[in-house]
């Protein structure tokens, strides 16, 4: 499995005290991490993204949320923000001279990602409930996808399964009509029937583990394939199917990568749906009403990431009403996405606590830990309490506490507090 350096919550155990010291003149006043991002809408995903170490701002110490932001920048952002790491080389684009030999791991992590339209596909047959599930939503280039297919007596009494051989499941990988893996092949099975009751409450559970490899051992390339769950029972067969997406990014017909171009707002719809691994819902929303005025002017071929983005907030239209879809995306419109998209698959590595008493010198915070800690907080940490802007002076006793760390030393640099 490949690590989760930010997608892991920190979690130790229930009530200790966990101290926060504030090692700066004074209180820290209301501000942002940057000075000009203060009302940005975006501000807080620039925060978190920035105290994370996913973005970072300019030596004059600014942001520049406005300023578009280019396919290069985009592609590490994501890679570091999901923790994706890349194996083997990338194509040999026409401009691969203009790509950074220390982001090309990055760019080889997006063309193999993988991810499917939903982790779990669910059908009811009278009182059989019949469940196909991944592992996760995301996965990196060489990840194992762990599949597991779950047969569910929900009734109160017995339901006898009769099979036509002693196969009682199948799992196979399809792209297009073409097979590409299938878990039966090879097996051995015997003829003559399987007769098999299922008691009330309980359930036949099946697993297996593609390996994102065709039949022959060989990598699978980018693009969409259809993973099926199979109960073959003679009386009642049953098939459920997922969508998973190789590959998060591509590049041009004229095999270029154009790393410093800029990226449009219904491109960075894709990326971040993909990312998501919401790629089936857009491809039924694909034809889906928009409820943007400028609805005309999204790409055919995008019209349903930019329905999944507006629907799940990723990406929001401006106060007119309009999208503008081929519109560069900005810096600050980025961190927005890629927060959301962080957020959505647990990629912060949050400190959470219970705010236990404030001074100008210290927070402390009961925690899930056994052991008092203290935290510098850094010169602009960035806090908010009840989703409004606030300074460590505002939080109260009791407020639920929520914080991101960043540096070497841990220093507390993004605080959200609840009460």
């Amino acid at each position: 499995m490949w690590p989760r350096r930010s997608g892991m919550t920190r979690r130790v155990t229930v009530g200790v005290a966990l101290t926060l010291a504030l090692f700066v003149a004074g209180v820290p006043v209301q501000g942002a991490v940057f000075s000009d991002i203060l009302g940005d809408p975006n501000q807080r995903g620039i925060e978190k993204l920035t105290i994370a170490g996913v973005l970072v701002g300019f030596p004059d110490g600014m942001f520049r949320p406005a300023q578009p932001i280019t396919r290069l920048a985009v592609v590490e952002a994501l890679a570091k923000g999901l923790d994706l790491t890349g194996a083997g080389s990338i194509p040999a684009y026409k401009d691969l001279a203009e790509i950074p030999e220390a982001v090309r791991p990055a760019i080889a992590a997006l063309l193999n990602t993988g991810a499917v339209s939903q982790q779990k596909a669910e059908l009811k047959k009278g009182d059989v409930v019949y469940t196909l599930a991944t592992d996760k939503a995301v996965y990196g280039t060489e990840d194992p996808v762990d599949l597991t297919l779950t047969v569910m007596n929900t009734g109160a009494g017995d339901v006898k399964f009769m099979f036509p051989t002693t196969q009682q499941f199948d799992f196979i990988v399809k792209r297009g009509d073409a097979e590409i893996a299938k878990w039966s092949l090879g097996q051995t099975f015997v003829q003559g029937g399987l007769d098999l009751i299922l008691a009330p409450g309980k359930s036949f559970v099946y697993n297996t583990r593609w390996l994102q490899k065709d039949q022959d051992n060989h990598a699978v390339p980018a693009g969409p394939y259809e993973i099926i769950g199979i109960s073959p029972a003679k009386d009642n067969p049953v098939t459920l199917s997922l969508q998973f997406q190789k590959g998060l990014l591509s590049s041009f017909p004229d095999n270029t990568f154009r790393p410093n171009a800029q990226v449009s707002r219904a491109e960075s719809a894709a990326l971040v749906v993909r990312a998501l691994g919401r790629q089936g819902e857009a491809t039924q929303k694909a034809s889906a009403p928009l409820s943007i005025s400028d609805a005309a002017d999204v790409p055919a071929t995008l019209h349903g990431y930019v329905a999944v983005a507006l629907d799940r907030k990723i990406l929001a239209p401006s106060g007119d009403g309009l999208f503008r879809p081929n519109a560069p995306t900005t810096r600050g419109e980025a961190a927005g996405a890629l927060a959301s998209v962080m957020n959505a698959l647990n990629k912060f590595n949050y400190v959470r606590g219970k705010l236990v008493s404030i001074t100008q010198n210290d927070i402390t915070v009961s925690v899930e830990a056994q052991a008092v800690q203290s935290y510098a907080l850094t010169p602009q940490v960035a806090v908010y309490r009840n989703e409004r802007v606030a300074a460590p002076q505002d939080l109260k006793p009791n407020d639920q506490v929520l914080m991101l760390l960043t540096g070497p030393r841990g220093r507390a640099g993004y605080i959200e507090a609840t009460g």
